[in-house]
């Protein structure tokens, strides 16, 4: 994970910005050097999805369900 984005993810954290987070873990799930650490942060952007109810839940399930990491 790039520096850059472990900076914004730390600075949405601290502001609790929901959106910010989903679309944070998303983008590292993305740029991941392995499967593992992609759901990792996948799972991640899904429980931040799941309480914020945003649609985007959805998505970050499939890919989870894709992924055997979620039945």
């Amino acid at each position: 994970m790039s520096t850059d984005l472990h900076a914004r993810m730390l600075s949405a954290h601290e502001h609790d910005d929901r959106s910010a987070l989903i679309a944070l873990y998303t983008e590292a799930a993305d740029t991941a050097n392995d499967l593992d650490a992609s759901c990792f942060f996948l799972t991640h952007a899904y429980v931040f999805a799941l309480e914020a109810g945003t649609p985007q839940a959805r998505q970050l399930h499939g890919r989870l369900l894709r992924h055997g990491r979620e039945e």
